[in-house]
């Protein structure tokens, strides 16, 4: 067995089973999906093998994030960090961050010294089969339409972009560059599904795609504007968008919520969504 450094997965002789590695548990690291099949800059993929089948691989994105991907019997020793190391350099010593499922990053963080620990973020991976989509929805709000977004939506949008971002994305809110915030938004309108609220003139609430796997799209961006929020928003929002992946996307909707929002489990659980697996993020110095 043996560590290997593949730089274009789809023209390596271990494409196939790096792929079934990856879609047994994608829900879990979504993102590695573009990095497979080459939509996504990245790093090399480090990857473990007996010269037949992936049991495990390493993903590095430009901006420092880790994610390791392991088959289920795969154990971290000794000589696969010596060797892991002479094939990744200092990248697998660096990092911003380490994610994907829970277990996955504990053997990872167990073995390998990447800093001190910043902070520490835990979801839960929530999937929706079709059969079980929005059995019994509560009558939307009064005067509410729902309708799907596009670029020409991004200035009334914004307001609610940026907030989402400062309350559930930025570990310093203050260190905001709403440039950047603008630019996301406008590539989410441009590559991804936004669905959008609106009560009057005021867009109240939206949930937007932002990957997409195998079998799964992955839902994230969903934001209610505080005082619209527990009166049916959000979740008439996600419905629609949840609609859209399953009939014209026919994938399954999934989606990363943190193991202490106890409001928007119970909002996904309401659709149908079910808790499938756990995950953790690990920020690092």
């Amino acid at each position: 067995m043996s560590w290997l450094s593949i730089e274009k997965a789809t023209e390596s002789p271990y494409w196939s089973s790096l792929k079934e590695l990856v879609r047994q548990q994608e829900t879990c690291c979504i993102d590695a999906v573009s990095m497979l099949t080459g939509n996504e800059g990245s790093k090399p993929i480090i990857a473990h093998s007996d010269g037949n089948t992936v049991d495990a691989a390493l993903f590095f994105t430009s901006y420092g994030r880790i994610m390791p991907v392991l088959a289920p019997q795969f154990f971290f020793h000794m000589e696969d960090v010596k060797e892991t190391a002479y094939l990744a350099g200092n990248t697998v010593y660096l990092p911003t961050s380490v994610s994907g499922k829970t277990e996955a990053v504990d053997m990872f963080l167990e073995k390998f010294s990447c800093g001190q620990h910043q902070q520490v973020i835990e979801h839960y991976i929530m999937e929706l089969e079709s059969p079980h989509l929005m059995q019994a929805l509560p009558e939307p709000p009064a005067k509410m339409q729902i309708h799907m977004g596009s670029r020409r939506h991004i200035l009334p949008l914004f307001p609610l972009q940026k907030t989402y971002e400062r309350q559930e994305v930025l570990l310093n809110p203050e260190a905001q560059d709403l440039m950047e915030t603008f630019r996301w938004l406008k590539s989410i309108l441009t590559t991804e599904t936004c669905f959008y609220a609106r009560r009057g003139l005021h867009y109240v609430s939206k949930a937007n795609t932002n990957a997409k796997g195998f079998d799964h799209i992955q839902i994230g961006g969903v934001f209610t504007v505080p005082k619209f929020r527990n009166q049916g928003y959000a979740l008439h929002t996600v419905a629609a968008l949840c609609r859209h992946i399953l009939e014209q996307e026919h994938k399954k909707p999934s989606l990363f919520v943190k193991t202490d929002n106890e409001n928007a489990i119970n909002l996904y659980k309401k659709l149908g969504f079910e808790i499938k697996d756990k995950t953790k993020t690990v920020y690092l110095n």
